[in-house]
């Protein structure tokens, strides 16, 4: 499947793009023109466009590999499970320009296209500025059983923002009609044509960030000891609660609404077991199961007649946490009493099982984010540049929470940031 191009920053584009990048030199410069603090989707599309205008950019690291919550692991069973991020959602998603130059190939999952009839409100009195999804929809009128599913993959509607929700048109997207797909191999295939011949040193967290007009200079610990980096500019592309529990110093302090913006966004805690079974145990014509719990359940590995059976039960919200607060051993065992109850039969013990505890992860501190009552303007006012040298980006910067919200979002941060330059 082809999606449509919107990125005119991929100037090369393709196994062009390739070409050119394998044959790119170290670029040990001691100064840089930008230097991009992470190296998650939004990190890499920042760096990625600001090296196609021909600026020297160095990307900044703290794991030992890219992609952020994108994390594909390929050495848990034969097929390679996703850990974070999952999913391509809908046939206009940006990132399928990525499938396209990745070579990839996609699987629709198979199941009911996602929708909730009657959640529109167009035309609706507008929400109070501290309302919140729920009661704004309780004073509409709208009965619970059309609310749109946002508590299925994040906090439940009486913790987001009503204002945020309606001027994103977040409404209308959560209860659209939806075909989702996985990818072919892994989702960090997409990464490449984002990564390839970029400056990327792993294992450097940036532990302050000293600005000025005259640009910046990170403090940042490695393998090596710590080290000072120097740039004309910084791209942070930090998740918020990283933002939220200061881990990375801003010297001087950020503007108030760029501190009161991080402390107004949260982030979402969410939890993926994911089991290998030596039998199938989901129904042979469905990826997915529909249960009235608050575990989701569905398979991850029916891309061929003789993949192994894996199958992820997910949850998120209130219903991670109260798994996150389990002992690992017990946090699987009510994953298998989940999936025997959507599957109508109690399945087998699993061959092998893996998760990843991202609230846990010291490098995000929770999954993704969601945008509070009386929040609305947070993501707009911490997009905002610092000092003209220093620009955020990623989901505390737009309250999206895909992956095609973070690449868009460091094309479109670093778009701003090349029409200051």
């Amino acid at each position: 499947m082809s999606g449509i191009t919107r990125r005119s920053g991929l100037l090369l584009g393709g196994a062009a793009l390739l070409s050119a990048a394998a044959g790119a030199p170290d670029r040990p410069w001691a100064e840089w023109d930008v230097a991009v603090i992470g190296a998650g989707v939004t990190g890499l599309s920042a760096a990625r466009n600001l090296a196609d205008h021909g600026l020297r950019v160095v990307v900044l690291e703290a794991r030992d590999r890219i992609g952020g919550q994108l994390y594909t692991d390929h050495g848990f069973t034969s097929v390679p499970v996703e850990l974070g991020a999952g999913l391509i959602h809908g046939a206009a998603a940006s990132t399928w320009e990525l499938v396209d130059w990745a070579g990839a190939e996609t699987v629709r999952v198979r199941s009911e296209p996602r929708a909730a009839p009657g959640t529109s409100v167009d035309g609706a009195a507008p929400p109070r500025e501290d309302e919140s999804a729920a009661d704004y929809l309780r004073r509409l009128g709208v009965p619970e059983s059309d609310w749109p599913p946002v508590s299925d993959e994040n906090e439940p509607l009486s913790r987001w923002s009503a204002a945020w929700m309606v001027e994103r048109g977040e409404f209308d997207w959560w209860s659209a009609p939806r075909a989702d797909f996985r990818v072919v191999g892994g989702y960090d295939r997409l990464l490449a044509p984002l990564a390839y011949g970029l400056r990327i040193d792993l294992g450097r967290r940036v532990r302050a960030v000293r600005w000025s007009g005259g640009g910046v200079e990170l403090v940042v610990s490695g393998p090596g000891g710590t080290e000072r980096v120097r740039a004309r500019r910084c791209v942070a592309t930090l998740p918020i609660r990283v933002l939220r529990a200061a881990d990375v110093a801003f010297d001087p302090p950020l503007p108030a609404a760029h501190r009161d913006a991080i402390a107004a966004l949260d982030a979402t805690d969410a939890v993926k077991l994911l089991m290998e079974f030596d039998r199938p145990v989901l129904p042979a014509d469905a990826d997915t199961l529909a249960w009235d719990g608050d575990l989701d359940v569905w398979s991850v590995s029916r891309l061929s007649p003789t993949a192994p059976e894996v199958v992820s039960v997910w949850a998120a919200g209130e219903a991670a946490r109260a798994l996150l607060a389990l002992p690992e051993d017990d946090r699987f065992d009510a994953g298998l009493r989940a999936l025997g109850e959507a599957a109508g039969q109690a399945p087998p013990d699993p061959v092998r099982r893996t998760t990843h505890d991202w609230t846990r992860d010291p490098h995000s501190r929770g999954a993704y984010l969601y945008v509070p009552p009386g929040a609305h303007d947070a993501p707009a006012a911490l997009a905002a540049p610092v000092g003209g040298v220093l620009f955020f980006a990623g989901e505390a910067t737009t309250g999206e929470n895909t992956v095609e919200g973070a690449y868009d979002s460091g094309y479109d941060a670093t778009d701003g940031l090349l029409a200051d330059l």
